[in-house]
């Protein structure tokens, strides 16, 4: 097997507060590392170090004793900034001391303008290998780990191995401006390092395995609240889409563990799901499952083509713009439903077992990350209870849109109108009240729609989603 280096070490960890890197740090502060910088974007190194340790107690889910305190060093710093904002003596300071970088910070943001997730993305590792190369020149410099994403391949369509060529830098062969961002910090680290790298490419990350947990409510979990709303009926996907998920735990413990191996050294490897990758109808029907679990009402999420969604969304926004935005809102994602690539990790899979990891099984945890998703209310507070009484929910919204689409429809809500519980009704009885209001303009509005779809050869689908 090869050597593993467990002697003292100094670690800096961009990213300690998002969720990946601190996730990264708590492991690291709990196994061999003996002190972590933490660049934290802050005004002063005080408030670095309050925003920091609340996130760590949060990871940790308990108070950080002082030892562990005492270890963890959090400074001011902007990878946006020369040399993190640092003076010259900061940034000697702790180039002396730091023998060992986990490049975690980047921008997930997925339709950023290509400048600005250039600057996050690629400039913040250009100061970070900067870094590097003193601390290299001082004698104790070992390796720059950088977290990247298997979707730095792009649109590549047949399976790939995390070691192949990157696609050329040019718009057409990336989704958006994070993976061509992340591809080019690649390109840099293995064409112009100067010091020792390895890069681990994790792909889509879920919460942890065996609890849910998480701290980031992006990405799988957009779809998945708007599914728990009832207002995803329906998510585009192509035939044979697969969704390549991934704990955080199992990425976390598998950067810790493959990052003290020789042999990963200029290296990039996977962290995905590779086989095991899963249909998006599958994970839909899990999620449904989980839906309907927590509430106690079945509830079926369909899958249709990318065409159709796009019909679907036009139609929605001539009826409902309201209901229309919440489908905008995953927009963003549906590329990632029409992927079919297959990110293979079959030799780092081999070397996680030699460290005593395995590959989480998912139909085994992603019920987990459901169900902790749905206690917790996707990270948002719980809102107060409900008073007693017949219920209306959205009651409003769904006057305004059936009196929208057929204004003869405001004779079957009318009636309820009565039974609405006061304390709910206040959002409901405003829009039922602007509804009303507006019933005139909505017929007119109604019949013209209407003629619209006679002269329209093919008619686009009308579909009722609550908001």
């Amino acid at each position: 097997m090869p050597t593993k280096t467990r002697s003292e070490r100094t670690v800096l960890i961009t990213g300690s507060t998002g969720f990946v890197g601190a996730e990264l740090l708590s492991r690291l502060l709990l196994g061999s590392a003996s002190h972590i910088v933490a660049p934290v974007r802050a005004l002063s190194d005080a408030t670095a170090k309050a925003r920091g340790l609340a996130v760590l107690e949060e990871v940790l889910a308990r108070p950080v004793s002082a030892d562990e305190a005492r270890r963890v060093h959090w400074v001011a710093g902007d990878l946006e900034q020369r040399r993190l904002g640092w003076d010259d003596s900061t940034w000697r300071s702790w180039a002396e001391r730091v023998n060992e970088i986990y490049h975690c910070a980047a921008s997930t943001n997925f339709d950023l303008p290509l400048e600005q997730a250039q600057r996050i993305n690629v400039g913040g590792l250009l100061q970070i290998h900067a870094f590097s190369v003193v601390a290299a020149a001082l004698g104790h410099f070992r390796r720059l780990h950088h977290v990247s994403t298997a979707y730095a391949a792009g649109r590549t369509r047949c399976d790939v191995r995390a070691s192949e060529t990157l696609p050329p830098d040019e718009e057409r062969y990336f989704r958006n401006t994070y993976e061509r961002t992340k591809a080019r910090a690649e390109r840099f680290l293995r064409d112009y390092a100067e010091v020792p790298w390895t890069i681990y490419r994790p792909s889509i990350i879920v919460g942890d395995s065996q609890s849910g947990r998480t701290r980031s409510w992006n990405v799988c979990y957009a779809p998945m609240r708007l599914i728990a709303a009832g207002r995803l009926p329906m998510m585009p996907a192509s035939s044979r889409a697969i969704l390549d998920y991934v704990p955080v735990d199992y990425v976390v413990d598998g950067i810790s563990a493959l990052g003290q191996r020789s042999d990963t050294e200029g290296k990039t490897l996977h962290l995905t799901a590779g086989e095991q990758s899963c249909a998006v109808h599958e994970c839909l029907r899990l999620i449904d499952e989980g839906v309907a679990r927590h509430k106690g009402t079945p509830t079926h999420t369909a899958v249709i083509g990318p065409r159709r969604f796009e019909m679907l969304v036009k139609s929605l926004r001539l009826l409902r713009p309201k209901a229309a935005d919440a489908l905008e809102r995953i927009r963003v994602y549906v590329p990632y439903t029409q992927v079919e690539t297959r990110f293979q990790n079959v030799e780092e899979a081999a070397m996680l077992q030699e460290e005593g990891i395995s590959q989480p099984v998912y139909a085994d945890y992603f019920p987990r990350i459901v169900r902790y998703a749905l206690e917790h209310g996707f990270g948002k507070r719980a809102r107060p209870a409900k008073a007693d009484g017949p219920k209306r929910s959205q009651l409003g919204y769904q006057l305004g849109t059936l009196t929208f689409v057929r204004p003869s429809n405001m004779a079957r809500f009318v009636p309820m109108l009565p039974e609405m519980d006061v304390s709910l009704s206040g959002r409901a009885a405003l829009m039922t009240a602007a509804s009303v209001a507006g019933a005139p303009l909505a017929l007119v509005e109604s019949v013209m729609f209407r003629k619209k779809l006679r002269d329209t050869p093919v008619r686009p689908p009308i579909f009722i989603i609550g908001h």
